[in-house]
């Protein structure tokens, strides 16, 4: 007799193709491997619409069908992940969504998303106070709106007890992996990474694919300002008086607006343009690592280490090497 781990990706529109096909051929491919000739559970694997309606057209422009909606699933649940979507698209969900989730928590095994898949997660009020992680692009916004989480954008994925989020679009299949060991080991996860020729624990960490500043379309105005007149002068010593005073403000308020205007102070801000700016010079340059510590006006390579390591958990070299693919 052969049991069965019912796993529900749910679907919304515009979804990204990859965040439900990742997940789904870890899933299914587990099953290649398990012997025939035991009493081992099997996946059976969902495409779930979460609307009423059972075709869903992904962002790519190619259309899904679904088995089923969240209005007529006849099955218990062992694992459910939340596909991503668009931001947009998320404004427009149904409520009665939000309200199935969280009654979900005292049945399924495990509730997880992948992508921004996390935002639907949290609107629903399951990642409260939980440590949890999203695509690397919209984890400052994720913070912002949901200031009670603890997001983290290093990791690939986060367990947080029952509940698992994925970063961006292919941390999808890294968290299936860790799914695929929880319910049978090591060495099945391991035949289906290499089957799938994937890391069964990939190097590196989320954060090395962005930059440390959310992206420049998503500041406001005021701290897109400071920003273009900083772009030219990070090599050069900047104190927070020349930012005031640049735009005619005092210290106080300028500091005051600024913090408001962007989450981080002055200081924060500037080390992370410069952060930022190390990176990409590290990746796109053959310019030596002391070179670039000056380049990008750190006192010294202990401060762009010490950086590197609290905002990427990477050395500067360890970064080099990530990009670059040298040995």
């Amino acid at each position: 007799m052969i049991s069965t781990k019912n796993i529900v990706l749910l679907v919304l529109p515009q979804v990204q193709l990859l965040d439900v096909a990742g997940p789904c051929d870890v899933f299914t491919s587990a099953n290649l491997f398990l012997p025939d000739d035991t009493f081992e559970l099997r996946y059976r694997v969902h495409m779930v619409s979460g609307t009423s309606d059972k075709i869903i057209c992904s962002g790519s422009g190619i259309p899904l069908t679904c088995s089923h909606t969240i209005n007529d699933i006849d099955f218990p649940i062992d694992t459910l992940l939340v596909a991503g979507t668009t931001l947009t698209v998320l404004d427009e969900i149904n409520p009665g969504l939000y309200e199935y989730l969280q009654s979900l928590t005292t049945h399924a095994k495990r509730i997880g998303s992948v992508c921004v898949g996390a935002f639907v997660l949290a609107k629903a009020g399951l990642l409260n106070g939980k440590q949890v992680t999203t695509h690397w692009k919209y984890a400052d916004l994720l913070q912002q709106t949901y200031p009670d989480l603890k997001v983290n954008v290093n990791p690939f994925f986060i367990r947080d007890q029952q509940i698992y989020t994925s970063g961006g679009v292919s941390s999808g299949m890294d968290l299936a992996l860790a799914l695929l060991e929880e319910d049978f080991g090591k060495p099945l996860a391991s035949e289906v990474a290499k089957h799938l020729v994937l890391h069964l624990k990939r190097p590196g960490v989320q954060s090395q694919f962005g930059n440390v500043l959310p992206e420049y379309e998503m500041l406001s105005p005021f701290t897109k300002q400071i920003r273009d007149l900083l772009k030219d002068k990070l090599e050069k010593t900047v104190s927070i008086e020349y930012m005031a005073e640049s735009v005619n403000m005092s210290v106080r308020n300028f500091s005051r607006v600024f913090l408001k205007e962007s989450g981080m102070t002055p200081g924060k801000f500037l080390e992370k343009m410069r952060l930022d700016q190390a990176k990409n010079m590290l990746e796109y340059t053959d310019m030596s690592i002391e070179m670039i510590t000056e380049k990008c006006g750190f006192g010294s390579i202990i401060s762009l280490r010490r950086l590197f390591l609290k905002y990427l958990s990477l050395s500067p070299a360890q970064y080099r090497k990530n990009c670059k693919g040298t040995t």
